[in-house]
């Protein structure tokens, strides 16, 4: 014969066992949506490249997606232009912030034109279909300027060269990166074009010049990170 005490134990196991059921169900929702909103937001794999031999990464969307330089640059030339016939580009320059362990693809881009007939300075911003004049000033010494003729290498193809020289591996320890690209004349003076694409995250620095010519990886590079 069952005692009393045997009938309200089980009693509390039939009142008890959904509760913890429940209980269970909840916490295991919620690890799985901790889980998804705490990953990484868009984790990067590697890949090898079979004729080279060499392992690169693969760039990121925000980086590979939106406006590029070259496309930025036709409606900045033209308010270039109207500004001053004889304007030339001495700088072009996007800043990718961080988001969530990654970049926007919405980015803008920044150029500054150089009048050597009156030495003044133009700045102009392109943010998609919107060009802007910003701000126009006189230059107390000649700006050296780049030839736009010879200026071969996108954007998306010297952040590329970045990121497989030690930028993807640098992201890999560095979450939130702050980005600059940056195209100017070659310190040779001769009007090449030269990117200079900076990644600065944690009091480290990844930097690595581009020939915008020929898309190479220059020799000089500033990284002071732990490589």
């Amino acid at each position: 014969m069952r005692s009393q005490r045997d009938d309200k134990d089980g009693q509390d196991q039939k009142r008890w066992g959904p509760v913890l059921g429940l209980t269970f169900a909840l916490a295991l929702a919620l690890a799985i949506l901790i889980v998804w909103l705490y990953r990484p937001a868009e984790p990067f794999a590697l890949r090898r490249e079979s004729e080279a031999g060499e392992i690169v990464f693969e760039l990121p969307s925000g980086l590979a997606e939106g406006l590029s330089a070259r496309q930025a640059y036709e409606s900045a030339e033209a308010a270039a232009l109207a500004w001053q016939p004889d304007a030339r580009p001495a700088t072009v320059s996007a800043h990718w912030r961080p988001r969530q362990g990654g970049w926007s693809s919405k980015v803008i881009w920044t150029f500054q034109f150089y009048s050597p007939s009156n030495r003044r300075l133009v700045v102009i911003v392109v943010d998609k279909g919107l060009t802007q004049l910003l701000q126009e000033s006189l230059s107390p010494y000649a700006l050296p300027t780049f030839d736009v003729e010879s200026w071969r290498v996108d954007s998306q193809e010297a952040v590329q060269t970045w990121w497989n020289h030690g930028g993807g591996a640098f992201h890999t320890t560095h979450s939130d990166v702050d980005l600059v690209a940056r195209l100017q004349a070659a310190e040779a003076g001769d009007g090449r074009p030269v990117w200079r694409v900076t990644g600065v995250a944690g009091g480290q620095v990844k930097q690595v010049d581009v020939d915008g010519v020929t898309g190479e990886r220059l020799d000089v590079d500033a990284s002071n990170d732990d490589e």
